[in-house]
């Protein structure tokens, strides 16, 4: 995850302990901690920091999690959502170039990104919502990661991206 914007994830997860107090989040990666550990001080207890984790480690993060959220404000490929899509996890993405593109609205809920002459940034009383209601709708939730991982079969798999890399140099050849 991109830890510039961990803080608007953290300040959203505020907004879901208040409604379900059993949650934890896990940011995974690494970063400058020091501004995040403030933002989740008074929810230090329910947030961990894994840093930067080996690929089996994910792996099993991403079993054990119900929702994956990509809170980020900027993406041209995101290998995170094709990581998590692969693991059947629904997502939460912002509405950025990338994302959009990787995420759409069969495998995931999109978060807007919020434009205005002072600051980009996102709106965590949606993010909030967003989370909530996977939690509370776990059909849904499961709907939405079946499709994640069907999307992933379809689209990301290394094998699609031999292929789609062999036509592309093929077609360099042809032209």
């Amino acid at each position: 995850m991109d830890f510039a914007f961990s803080k608007f994830l953290i300040r959203a997860f505020h907004k879901v302990l208040d409604r379900i107090p059993d949650c934890r989040l896990v940011i995974a990666g690494n970063g400058s901690y020091d501004e995040y550990f403030k933002e989740a001080q008074e929810i230090c207890t329910k947030v961990t920091f894994t840093g930067l984790l080996d690929k089996d480690v994910l792996s099993e993060l991403y079993q054990i999690a119900d929702v994956g959220v990509i809170p980020s404000l900027y993406e041209t490929f995101c290998l995170v959502a094709v990581e998590m899509m692969m693991h059947r996890l629904p997502l939460i993405a912002t509405e950025t170039s990338g994302l959009n593109e990787v995420v759409d609205d069969t495998c995931g809920l999109k978060i807007p990104v919020v434009i205005t002459p002072e600051r980009v940034g996102i709106d965590t009383n949606v993010l909030a919502e967003k989370i909530i209601y996977l939690l509370e709708h776990p059909q849904e939730a499961e709907r939405l990661g079946v499709n994640a991982r069907k999307r992933y079969l379809e689209r990301y798999t290394s094998e699609i991206f031999q292929r789609n890399m062999l036509e592309f140099y093929q077609s360099l050849f042809d032209s």
